[in-house]
């Protein structure tokens, strides 16, 4: 990731509206989005994972996340996008600082790494992500960047409080993501990963999602609409 903010959102769409929800997402939803306050957007379709969908926009900072206009898109839901927030189930949202990345560029395969309530302390687990993990997984020639991020619940506080929908969507404390060309490459980064000393001592058990995705489509701020 080349910018220092990210909403997250991971999600199920029931098969018999997938590609209805796709059609709306990418001619009308992203370019709504990317060309606001966000420079990019991305929209993922699972591999293996917990949930059928993920999608993740960037910003500049996570402040960039309560932009006025931004903010203006979330007071204002029309009819039709209330309908279609029913095609959504088990909604987890992450609004989130970029503390580490390493690498560049996108590849066609994400690995997703969210950690959730865990019994170890937040500073451990970030010492870990940022001084461990990531110099670990950024070491495979086949994993093309890695990027850690924080979960900010100040700012997902503030939206809420504007919001129309979404108050009742699902949280995540940390994300690691990475960027890689084969689903293989990603599952032998996540084995090493598992068997590092540090991650270990972390215990974090069931607080640990791993999920793969598939890159369905990038829009960036140049390309959006006008």
């Amino acid at each position: 990731m080349s910018e220092k903010g990210a909403l997250g959102y991971w999600f199920d769409i029931a098969p018999e509206v997938r590609q209805q929800w796709l059609d709306w997402y990418l001619s009308d939803h992203m370019p709504s989005r990317v060309g606001t306050v966000f420079s990019a957007g991305r929209c993922y379709e699972a591999i293996d994972a917990s949930a059928s969908h993920m999608v993740l926009f960037e910003t500049p900072t996570a402040e960039d996340l309560l932009a006025p206009s931004y903010v203006a898109l979330l007071k204002q839901v029309s009819d039709s996008d209330r309908q279609r927030r029913a095609w959504y189930s088990q909604t987890v949202r992450a609004t989130c600082r970029v503390l580490a990345a390493r690498g560049n560029g996108t590849g066609g395969v994400l690995g997703v790494v969210r950690i959730r309530g865990a019994k170890a302390s937040q500073s451990d687990i970030q010492t870990c992500l940022t001084q461990d993990v990531l110099p670990l997984l950024g070491a495979f020639s086949s994993i093309g960047s890695v990027s850690v991020l924080c979960n900010d619940p100040d700012i997902r506080q503030r939206m809420d409080q504007v919001r129309v929908t979404g108050h009742q969507d699902g949280h995540t404390d940390w994300v690691v993501l990475m960027e890689a060309g084969q689903a293989q490459d990603v599952r032998h980064a996540w084995k090493a990963m598992g068997q590092s000393r540090a991650w270990q001592n972390l215990q974090l058990g069931e607080a640990v999602i791993c999920d793969l995705y598939r890159l369905l489509y990038v829009m960036v701020q140049s390309n959006a609409n006008p």
